[in-house]
């Protein structure tokens, strides 16, 4: 019920796993925010990081309204 603008990242790490970024953010005027997600060694930003974003913005704006 939300609609989210944004990128996804796989960061490379020499000798360790891959971080999972995820930047997002509401394109509902009335619901102004962003969000941010970085899993270190999670793997990739699609699988991993948006899944977390997900569940973060359902919630605040389960909290606000």
């Amino acid at each position: 019920d939300m609609e989210f603008g944004g990128k996804t990242g796989t960061a490379q790490v020499a000798g360790e796993g891959s971080h999972a970024w995820f930047m997002g953010f509401s394109t509902d005027e009335s619901f102004p925010y962003a969000v941010v997600v970085l899993a270190e060694n999670g793997g990739g930003g699609s699988d991993v990081a948006v899944p977390i974003a997900s569940k973060v913005m359902k919630e605040l704006k389960n909290s606000l309204c």
